[in-house]
């Protein structure tokens, strides 16, 4: 805490007026990432949407603030943000009528889901150039190996790597489809 401060430019004691230890400065870091899942978010009489909607909208805040991917990849921030989020994903289970116990369930998956993808899609996710040249070096790779030994891969390689967002919606829709259908 004391070299923030100094890195900040403001006495160390100032930093600890504002949090209690580092834990609870890294939460509110992560927590500030999330911020754009749920600014302006109003829920609409579809839960099924709006859970879609915010999945969305929380792996995009993530992929556009990295150090906040970090933070919130090692667990919930209990902030602000995230609590907004969990509410907003339980409340669509429960409009859905989800038991809740498969509730609980289904927004645990949709989280780790969302959170799982931008962490894979980060690293490609900053320049749209860099991440089609690597697509397109993955698809020679597998255009180059022997089609008798892999003849699925060489009769799906024009389709493999879409853009990531695409993936992210197609399993999200998969996922979303059976975790919010009534038992």
């Amino acid at each position: 805490m004391r070299a923030l401060g100094e890195k900040l430019g403001v006495d160390p004691t100032a930093v600890y007026r504002h949090f209690a230890d580092k834990d609870e400065l890294m939460r509110e870091v992560g927590d500030r990432a999330l911020a754009p899942a749920t600014r302006d978010f109003t829920t609409t009489d579809d839960p099924r949407a709006d859970a879609r909607r915010m999945c969305i909208g929380l792996r995009g805040a993530l992929l556009k603030n990295q150090v906040g991917l970090t933070i919130t990849s090692r667990g919930p921030t209990r902030q602000r943000n995230e609590l907004r989020i969990t509410e907003i994903l339980l409340d669509a289970f429960l409009r859905a009528g989800i038991e809740p116990r498969r509730s609980a369930l289904g927004y645990h998956a949709l989280i780790e889901y969302s959170v799982g993808s931008a962490a894979l899609d980060a690293p490609l996710s900053r320049s749209a150039q860099v991440r089609r040249d690597t697509y397109k070096r993955w698809k020679d790779d597998y255009r180059s190996l022997p089609a008798d030994e892999f003849p699925a891969i060489h009769a799906f390689v024009d389709d493999l790597y879409p853009s990531s967002d695409e993936v992210f919606e197609v399993g999200l829709d998969a996922l979303l489809s059976q975790l919010m259908r009534p038992q």
